[in-house]
């Protein structure tokens, strides 16, 4: 038996026994990837990893806007994290398609234990100052720049491609419902005792993430992925990008929901002081909320067996994020934001799924880590559209941001139905 008609085996019906027979068989499909045993370790470090991404992102915006009350100064610091990702992004990938990911996976995981018990040290100690936020932010970037292109490109490896929007969706699903609780609990743990318990959490997060990635079996790379230096392997995934017109059209869509919406949270800490007269525990139940449309997303994009029409779902998505970004721009009460925050998680989710699944299909099996930190890039540029987005709030209101930012992703999404009309019909 190979490894598709072995994963397949351990998902079917007929496989289901005892307490499994009574879970209803639509949730059953929605969860069928992670019968899958190297999948499941590696969905349980998504788990781990998520939850300490979303304490830190609580944490640090929280931390930056208390020391120095700038929403400019938030996006600084996000940006300080992302450039790692903008400068070393694409040699991440190529990491990922040319050494031992496991490896690679357990010393990134390590790293990154390390920066966040050091933060929580410094913070617990009383000896913070934005020189220690801007230099851990950037360290952690370094990290996070290597790891989700290895941790992607692993998964058609273990998974059949019939359940690779499955998989893909889990993984948007493991993101969410940490972001559901996660946020919560950080926020009432920061109003309640300060920043620093949080990155312990972040800590001890990491320390579980590090042992979930010692039970996967990760099959060898692709021979082809090692052929040429690493400056070459990286110019050749450019090239191909450059070539494939479908590709690069779907590169410049994430633009939208993953860089410039993602990066609405940089006006949350503002939005909530300023506009809504709340604190930190408001702030992180606004990020939880929107783990309900998250995981709303992801449940429906795991559930289907044959997604069709993924060109205008990915369009329509993209199109409901912006809009919701321009409604922000009237929010004057608490209970206005949630809807809001809800439509975001959801379109977000279902892009991302819809997205990263077709690069995956599309994409030759041994530049598929160069392909999937290319999609990354569009995550590092949300601080870029943040400082644009701060600055704006700092200069003329959050309402006015959050316009910037709606009306900048509605037209990204024109630009790729311009450069490649054909995306409605794929």
């Amino acid at each position: 038996m190979d490894r598709r008609d072995l994963a397949r085996s351990e998902t079917s019906p007929a496989a289901r026994t005892g307490a499994a027979r009574l879970i209803p068989a639509v949730v059953a499909a929605s969860f069928s990837s992670l019968g899958n045993r190297n999948f499941r370790y590696l969905w349980y470090g998504q788990v781990g990893a998520a939850t300490a991404m979303h304490a830190d992102l609580v944490a640090r915006s929280w931390l930056v806007f208390e020391l120095t009350g700038s929403s400019l100064a938030v996006a600084g610091v996000n940006l300080a994290r992302a450039a790692p990702m903008l400068a070393i992004g694409l040699f991440g990938g190529v990491a990922a398609d040319r050494w031992d990911r496991k490896r690679i996976l357990l010393i990134i995981q390590v790293w990154s234990l390390l920066l966040n018990a050091a933060m929580a040290i410094i913070v617990i100690g009383g000896w913070i100052e934005m020189w220690h936020v801007y230099l851990l932010a950037f360290l952690l970037g370094s990290g996070m720049a290597m790891n989700q292109p290895v941790r992607t490109s692993i998964i058609p490896q273990l998974i059949p491609r019939d359940r690779l929007l499955n998989a893909v969706s889990l993984n948007s699903i493991a993101i969410n419902s940490t972001r559901l609780i996660g946020p919560a609990i950080v926020g009432v743990v920061i109003a309640a005792w300060g920043v620093g318990p949080a990155y312990v959490w972040s800590t001890i997060a990491y320390g579980i993430v590090i042992w979930t990635t010692t039970r996967i079996a990760i099959p060898a790379v692709n021979p082809a992925g090692k052929i040429g230096s690493m400056v070459g392997q990286m110019m050749e995934g450019f090239r191909y990008i450059a070539t494939n017109r479908l590709v690069l059209t779907l590169v410049l869509l994430g633009l939208g929901p993953l860089a410039v919406g993602f990066s609405h949270q940089t006006l949350l800490p503002a939005l909530v002081v300023d506009e809504l007269g709340r604190n930190a525990a408001i702030m992180g139940f606004i990020m939880a909320v929107g783990g309900i449309g998250g995981i709303a997303g992801g449940f429906y994009m795991a559930s289907r067996v044959d997604l069709r029409r993924k060109g205008m779902i990915m369009l329509g998505s993209a199109t409901a994020y912006g809009v919701a970004l321009l409604l922000f721009a009237g929010v004057s009460m608490v209970v206005m934001v949630f809807p809001l925050i809800i439509a975001i998680g959801v379109s977000q989710t279902v892009f991302r799924s819809a997205n990263t699944t077709t690069l995956l299909e599309i994409t030759p099996d041994h530049m598929r880590g160069r392909i999937v930190s290319a999609t990354l890039l569009d995550t590092a540029l949300a601080p870029v559209a943040g400082i644009i987005a701060g600055a704006v709030a700092d200069r003329a209101g959050v309402p006015y941001a959050y316009l910037t930012l709606g009306g900048m992703c509605l037209a990204i999404v024109v630009l790729a139905l311009l450069a490649y009309p054909r995306l409605r019909k794929i």
